[in-house]
């Protein structure tokens, strides 16, 4: 297993993670919703979504990470500078027969080691409300809930 620094070329397989992670992050959260509806929102933000990706690798304030097993990227993390006191770990995302093996962890670990160099003086990460493993994740490495975001429709 290999941990490095996202290219330019790796987002192709960077999006298709993210699409199979948002699918499964979603049916914890929204159960009521069929992985056909996700799958359609998702495709339909596709290319403004990749776009946003493509920026974000640019971006000093941003760090992108893969890893990779054999010739094949498996998982990604994102993290970002928020402002000069906070860092968010933004996205941790594995494909499904790679996951309960320790790669999100080792992720979480070097977005964390990334941002303690960029001297923040605190590091948050959003979670949905029912993604019990990514919580039980970040609790694992010390992370505290702090506050609770809810929306009316």
């Amino acid at each position: 297993m290999k941990i490095r620094k996202a290219e330019k070329e790796d987002l192709g397989e960077i999006d298709k993670i993210y699409v199979e992670g948002s699918i499964d992050e979603g049916k914890l959260q929204f159960p009521k919703v069929s992985e056909k509806e996700m799958l359609k929102e998702l495709e339909k933000y596709s290319k403004i979504r990749r776009q946003g990706f493509r920026r974000e690798l640019k971006n000093k304030k941003h760090y992108w990470i893969v890893v990779k097993i054999n010739k094949g990227i498996v998982g990604f993390g994102q993290a970002r500078i928020k402002n000069k006191y906070v860092g968010m770990v933004e996205k941790i995302y594995v494909y499904r027969k790679f996951r309960r093996k320790g790669i999100g962890k080792k992720i979480l670990k070097k977005l964390i080691l990334w941002l303690k160099n960029k001297k923040v003086k605190h590091i948050e990460a959003g979670i949905y409300w029912n993604n019990k493993p990514s919580i039980k994740l970040q609790k694992r490495l010390g992370f505290k809930p702090i506050s609770l975001r809810m929306r009316l429709k």
